[in-house]
């Protein structure tokens, strides 16, 4: 694999004046933990919002297309992996970075991460882009992979986590070209192949297995 890019120096998290929405950014495990409460959510009240983690990726996109860039792909590995952290914040009520997820991706070359709660997918997107920190990994022309988790809190907010990846052994491509294809994985023996990549789906905050605090 090869060696980590150095991680970016961590930005601090700020309220974006024109949006009621918290955010944090950073590369690694960078971050400071910021309250995101008044009031944790019911563990039993989450649910995973499909269709807020699809309309983050497509904004992401397009704000990358406005700027000439490429857009970013998929992998089941970082939908999961940002997903099993949004339930986790949204279930502590506590907005912070994952300090594991250098660990928990593999064959990376360089991470990065966006977290944030607010109302919608829009308002945080306008949140993300107000914030000079956010707004990097955003549009950072050394990535080529995106995986978002999106869960919603009993008290109706959206907990967004996005992961920012470039795979061991893959350049980046310069502005305005789509990414190389990766190589196919192996298929699994099973009677149709699953789809490359799919929303992170609907799922009840008690079918999901979140890591107990340490």
């Amino acid at each position: 694999m090869s060696p980590a890019r150095p991680a970016a120096r961590p930005t601090r998290t700020r309220r974006a004046l024109a949006v009621a929405a918290l955010v944090a950014a950073g590369a690694l495990s960078a971050g400071t933990a910021v309250d995101a409460r008044p009031a944790a959510a019911s563990a039993t009240a989450l649910t995973g919002d499909g269709a807020a983690a699809a309309r983050t990726i497509d904004l992401v996109n397009d704000a990358r297309a406005a700027e000439g860039l490429a857009p970013l792909g998929q992998s089941p590995e970082t939908d999961r992996v940002a997903t099993d952290w949004a339930f986790r914040m949204a279930a502590a009520g506590r907005l912070e970075h994952n300090p594991d997820l250098g660990r928990q991706l593999t064959g990376w070359s360089l991470v990065a991460e966006n977290v944030g709660v607010g109302a919608d997918a829009e308002q945080l997107d306008a949140a993300f882009h107000a914030s000079p920190g956010h707004r990097a990994n955003l549009l950072r022309e050394d990535v080529t992979q995106l995986g978002v988790g999106a869960v919603r809190g009993g008290d109706g907010r959206l907990w967004v986590v996005q992961v920012f990846r470039l795979p061991a052994g893959v350049v980046a491509p310069p502005r305005g070209a789509a990414p190389a294809p990766e190589p196919a994985p192996a298929p699994e023996p099973v009677a149709a192949a699953p789809a490359a990549w799919a929303p992170a789906p609907a799922l009840r905050r008690a079918t999901r297995e979140v890591a107990a605090e340490r």
